[in-house]
């Protein structure tokens, strides 16, 4: 769903370049003749490069090799020159978008509609916030704990099978990331529980994170690559899909890498 937010963002990377590209270009356009244009013939496998005025009787100038930094000039002032009309164009076009765009019609007809009438509609869409409060509802079935394990709470009062997990789980709450705790993923014939399922509502799409805490117990390793190989068998990524975070008895967990990492993944879910 295009927001207003990101209309203004691109409009404003837009108006950076524009201006950046319009100092760069009145500072190359002290090196040039007025009326000067590069001129480009393909010879064999390279270039011959001429340059031009805007003057019918003027004759075209041969630029010699040693001579290049001149034709690159000139090629340099075009870009600039059709990028910044580019850019212009562009912009008015975003900002007239931005005037007349709803940014969600779907959030508009309700807002549009009585509320007498709009409990009888039902909805060919279900906006971001009612798709996020669906999506944690859902219903599934959740590993058991083994009998005397330690007991280990996140705020919301989820029980995760380690310190490290409730650090994650806390640290994704604080940053609004949904997350569903150990719910069953189907890889092939088998069936896996990752630690954390999250919700990416920019795609509404779940992705997955494992995080494997005890990576110097080489049992625990093992079956940790026979894991991570299983997802790419399956084709879930890392980066894309899956997620993957390690730590050992001497290298743990870095609670402070931890937050930077989840603040910058809140962003790219589309949260913040």
């Amino acid at each position: 769903m295009i927001k207003i937010r990101d209309i203004e963002s691109v409009m404003k990377l837009y108006q950076n370049y524009y201006d950046r590209v319009s100092a760069e270009l009145m500072v190359l356009k002290k090196n040039v003749s007025d009326g000067a244009r590069l001129h480009a013939i393909k010879h064999r496998k390279t270039y011959q490069y001429y340059i031009r005025w805007n003057e019918p009787n003027k004759e075209s100038k041969y630029i010699r090799k040693e001579k290049i930094e001149e034709a690159k000039i000139l090629a340099q002032v075009e870009y600039y020159e059709k990028l910044l009309g580019k850019l212009k164009n562009d912009i008015k076009c975003l900002d007239k978008l931005k005037e007349t765009w709803s940014g969600d019609p779907f959030n508009w007809v309700e807002n549009n509609m009585s509320q007498g009438k709009y409990v009888l509609v039902t909805p060919v869409y279900c906006n971001d916030e009612c798709y996020i409060q669906e999506w944690k509802e859902q219903m599934y079935e959740k590993m058991q704990f083994k009998e005397k394990s330690t007991e280990f709470y996140t705020r919301q009062g989820i029980r995760v099978r380690s310190k490290s997990e409730m650090i994650i789980a806390d640290i994704l709450d604080e940053m609004q990331v949904p997350f569903l705790y150990e719910k069953p993923l189907k890889l092939g014939t088998w069936t896996i529980h990752p630690d954390f399922t999250l919700l990416d509502i920019n795609k509404r799409r779940e992705i997955y994170w494992e995080h494997f805490g005890i990576m110097d117990d080489m049992d625990y390793r093992n079956d940790a690559f026979i894991k991570m190989r299983k997802y790419e068998e399956c084709g879930f990524c890392q980066h894309d899909s899956v997620i993957w975070t390690f730590e050992t008895g001497r290298q743990p967990l870095n609670t402070k890498v931890m937050r930077k990492m989840i603040m910058q993944l809140a962003k790219t879910l589309g949260y913040r």
